[in-house]
């Protein structure tokens, strides 16, 4: 048995089990003797998993078919999956990191998760500056839709979705920071904990399905959110906050979005050093509107 004695047949899914941090957070959960139902729409090499479920997360009705494969009811749920990158379409960025996470948790996991139990996702570093009036504007009112269909109309209606993949997941993040805030008092008067972890840089497979996807060598670690370390992070140091969070251990934690960044975040919110990647939507789209 591992460190994480509670999740001892528990019953668990993991989004983006096939690698980087869902992988991590699947391998840590079976560790722990965890029940555990991995989805990815790749194949998960975890031994000891319950279940394979692939998923296209950027499907609707893929999700509505994963559903069924999954148990009647569950303690954890981590959605870990997120896609990075300039190639994938705005949208499809935006339904694996956002709406899929949304509609899961609005339409399909109420009925299903155990009293006590919890939720954790996996936002990003670039998702700092998320409460922020100018930023709201963006993706309240999507956050706020009803729906699969009605979320993803009005993500088309800001007119960004010409826009590359790599924006649309600075994008989500930050909605995504703010559907935690939101979802929480709605698990809350059921029993239930959302959080979610705000990863920096972490060593993962370009593409893949997981957090800060950053594992190319060159980057340095003030743009990869690396605080003073000098390194990216394993896809382990990210895996045990999200089992924190959704254990016995932060039994009176909820709604909290926790960085995980060797202090980025902090000195970011503080003034000391600029964000990286920016932390103003306006000034980043009209700067590429006037490139146009």
């Amino acid at each position: 048995m591992g460190e994480f004695n509670y999740y001892s047949k528990k019953v668990c899914v993991v989004t983006g089990a096939s690698s980087g941090m869902g992988k991590a957070t699947t391998k840590l959960l079976v560790e722990n003797g965890a029940e555990v139902y991995a989805m990815d729409i790749q194949p998960v090499d975890v031994e000891g998993i319950a279940k394979f479920v692939q998923v296209d997360l950027s499907d609707k009705a893929s999700v509505d078919q994963a559903f069924t494969e999954l148990p009647e009811k569950i303690d954890a749920f981590f959605g870990v999956a997120g896609l990075l990158g300039q190639n994938p379409p705005f949208i499809k960025v935006a339904c694996i990191d956002l709406v899929s996470n949304k509609y899961m948790m609005e339409e399909l996991l109420p009925e299903r998760m155990n009293e006590n139990g919890a939720i954790a996702l996996v936002s990003s570093g670039v998702g700092v500056g998320w409460e922020k009036e100018g930023n709201k504007k963006y993706y309240v009112d999507v956050v706020e839709a009803e729906g699969w269909d009605n979320t993803v109309k009005a993500i088309e209606a800001k007119g960004i979705t010409a826009f590359n993949g790599g924006l649309a997941y600075v994008y989500a993040k930050l909605a995504v920071n703010y559907l935690v805030a939101k979802m929480q008092k709605f698990y809350g008067l059921r029993k239930v904990r959302v959080n979610a972890i705000m990863p920096g840089g972490t060593s993962t497979s370009f593409g893949s399905e997981s957090g800060l996807d950053v594992n190319d060598s060159s980057l340095d670690s003030e743009s990869g959110y690396c605080g003073y370390t000098g390194r990216i992070a394993d896809p382990v140091e990210m895996a045990k906050p999200l089992l924190f969070l959704n254990s016995d251990l932060a039994s009176y934690v909820s709604g909290a979005i926790l960085p995980v960044d060797s202090g980025t975040t902090s000195e970011i919110a503080a003034g000391i050093r600029p964000n990286p990647v920016g932390d103003n939507l306006d000034l980043v789209y009209s700067a590429i509107f006037q490139a146009k």
